[in-house]
């Protein structure tokens, strides 16, 4: 993972890094909370 990657840190540097990996958690939470309608409609009618 590139949050682990001294490699990455070094190239982009400590700001851009914590920037990159902070922002990439955000947009992972916001993934994985999305309800997409083919779900909705698949699942909802179970409950």
């Amino acid at each position: 993972m590139a949050e682990r990657s001294e490699v990455v840190r070094e190239a982009l540097g400590d700001h851009v890094f914590e920037y990159l990996v902070r922002n990439k958690r955000q947009e992972w939470d916001a993934y994985k909370s999305y309800v997409t309608p083919y779900e909705l409609e698949r699942y909802l009618p179970l409950l």
